[in-house]
């Protein structure tokens, strides 16, 4: 397997990232571990000081915010430990590790730049979700794929794996600091014409913790498609 460096951004997840490295580091211990916390002050960091495992790094950020900014400062480290893939996920254990092997071995062995963990193709599908959260991502979703023409089916999931060339045109988002950075991604994807593919996953919605998207997080991201929009 190539190198390969596993990006989470975490923020008050105590509960639920020791856990989940743990489940990781049991079906994939060659990977590379890189947290970024946004100095949590649930003691997110201090949990993580004691879990040993020598393939973690863990990046506590003092004076940023935000789950797009976090993303970026993962990629930007594991471009500088040489890596050739780059996973992102989220940190509670609303993606499934068990998913990971298959996604990074149709990265692989299919050549491609971008693989998405997608909720919305045949044996995908998302589990505990409200009424609210499923409208508001089915409409993203496809407003998304009308304004930009994307092919993908789920072009909102963080659950991702990146060649070093799709990390190279990810930080380009350079604006995007919330979650509008998936968007921003798949937008420079689709402009550099790269490789991209969707691998069925079953969400779960988190059992310890509470999101963090909001209603202002929900209309940051649809002012960032309009400008999406406006400039190609």
């Amino acid at each position: 397997m190539k190198r390969t460096s596993v990006v989470i951004p975490t923020y008050n997840e105590r509960e639920n990232i020791v856990k989940l490295l743990k489940a990781m580091n049991e079906i994939l211990p060659s990977l590379n571990y890189l947290v970024v916390d946004d100095n949590s002050p649930d003691g997110t960091y201090d949990a993580l000081k004691g879990i040993g495992m020598k393939n973690l790094e863990v990046i506590v950020r003092t004076n940023e915010k935000g789950l797009g900014s976090a993303i970026r400062t993962g990629l930007d480290r594991a471009l500088k430990i040489e890596s050739e893939f780059i996973v992102t996920m989220d940190a509670d254990f609303s993606h499934d590790p068990s998913y990971l092997p298959g996604m990074l071995k149709m990265a692989e062995e299919g050549g491609y730049d971008i693989v998405v963990g997608s909720r919305y193709i045949k044996g995908g599908g998302i589990e505990n979700w409200p009424l609210k959260r499923r409208i508001v991502s089915k409409g993203a979703n496809f407003l998304f794929r009308l304004a930009m023409k994307s092919y993908l089916k789920d072009n909102t999931s963080n659950y991702r794996v990146y060649s070093a060339r799709a990390v190279r045109e990810a930080l380009k988002c350079d604006s995007a600091d919330g979650y509008e950075f998936q968007i921003c991604t798949i937008s420079k994807a689709l402009k550099a014409n790269l490789k991209m593919g969707e691998y069925p996953i079953v969400f779960k919605d988190r059992e310890v913790g509470k999101s963090k998207l909001d209603n202002g997080e929900i209309m940051r991201w649809f002012k960032f498609l309009v400008s999406l929009l406006f400039s190609s």
